[in-house]
């Protein structure tokens, strides 16, 4: 008896893949951080779903930007850019009342200005996202030109600018602080929307979990 209940019993599907590191997540896959105060409130402990894979290419690289959103409507931004402690790249999108919050605007404009040495300093360090930011800021990019393809091309080359699946061009700027592990991102796209991104280098450890959503 217990020979054909072997036999008919429905055999539990094996996984597909491995999944064993962030740069490895897929659309719909879950993953959840880590509770480190390291972290800001809006990342600690939350789990999250994979809702948009897309990457970012710049003249010598280019790599994976993976959107995580929980219950609520926040989003939280992966990518994977080269670092030598392969680094994972956490960010958050700043509204305008965040920008306008945290810096003083004509100090902000700066980094707009030729030929890109920006300096700046928050205005609070109170602000909801703290833990992400350094004392002092100092600019690095300047008009630097990228490409966002809203695809994922890990392990292939994205089309290049020429053909017809070229990606959205920006300019781009960034300034980097605390131990050069805390940044200000910003794209400005070629219709004029510009996104702000709050961004920290962490080990990927600080995502605890991970699920492959079958």
């Amino acid at each position: 008896m217990s020979f054909f209940k072997s036999l008919f019993a429905k055999k539990q599907a094996l996984p597909t893949r491995s999944l064993d590191h962030a740069s490895q997540l897929q659309l719909r896959d879950l993953f959840t951080f880590s509770d480190s105060f390291a972290l800001p409130q809006a990342m600690r402990k939350m789990q999250l779903q994979v809702n948009e894979i897309n990457t970012l290419e710049f003249k010598h690289e280019h790599y994976a930007q993976v959107i995580g959103q929980g219950a609520g409507s926040q989003l939280v931004y992966l990518s994977f850019p080269s670092n030598p402690q392969q680094l994972v790249k956490l960010s958050l999108l700043l509204t305008r009342d965040d920008v306008e919050t945290l810096f003083d605007m004509d100090d902000f404009s700066e980094i707009f200005e030729a030929p890109g040495k920006a300096r700046l300093k928050p205005l609070t360090n109170t602000h909801n996202y703290a833990d992400m930011i350094a004392d002092e800021y100092i600019q690095q990019d300047f008009m630097t030109t990228g490409y966002l393809h809203r695809q994922d091309y890990r392990g292939a080359t994205p089309p290049q600018y020429n053909e017809d699946k070229h990606g959205q061009e920006f300019e781009f700027y960034s300034l980097q602080g605390g131990q050069e592990k805390r940044f200000i991102d910003i794209f400005i796209f070629e219709n004029g929307d510009t996104d702000v991104y709050l961004s920290f280098l962490r080990p990927a450890n600080e995502i605890a979990e991970l699920w492959i959503k079958e």
